[in-house]
């Protein structure tokens, strides 16, 4: 039943490594997935942060709690999390941000208004889910952030 030979085996082989990334076109899909939803988050969050008074005044509709603060929070992690999506400063790390704002929206403005807050915010959070799942593909300038030991 137990075979003791086996187990050593393993221990004298090591664990496997993960095969290493490919460099072919899943590669630079990825990074065009990831450029693609850091500049749109970018421009919402741009295109929101001119006309913030205003969406701070749908916001009192969509039923935030205090709308002014948490409008101007959400506009400010979409231009700064985007960019970083955009150049590729800790892809996974910026998508999953970008994803949960993009669902705030979704289930707020979204839920309210429909249209374009409905749809581009699933489209994005679709594009922010793929990033995180399978990272942000080639020409990052930051791949992971580690904890400094």
């Amino acid at each position: 039943m137990f075979d003791p030979q086996s187990q050593r085996r393993l221990i004298n082989l090591g664990i496997p490594e993960r095969a290493p990334r490919s460099r072919g076109l899943d590669v630079v899909v990825l990074m065009f997935v990831r450029v693609l939803v850091g500049v749109a988050a970018l421009v919402v969050g741009v295109l929101n942060l001119r006309g913030q008074a205003v969406v701070a005044l749908h916001a009192k509709d969509w039923g935030l709690p205090a709308p002014s603060l948490l409008t101007w929070i959400g506009v400010l992690l979409l231009v700064l999390f985007g960019l970083m999506l955009a150049l590729g400063v800790a892809s996974r790390l910026s998508a999953f941000v970008v994803l949960v704002v993009t669902l705030v929206i979704v289930a707020t403005a979204g839920r309210v208004d429909g249209g374009a807050p409905l749809i581009g915010g699933a489209l994005l959070a679709v594009g922010c889910l793929i990033i995180v799942a399978r990272g942000g593909g080639a020409a990052q300038l930051l791949d992971r952030v580690d904890p400094v030991l």
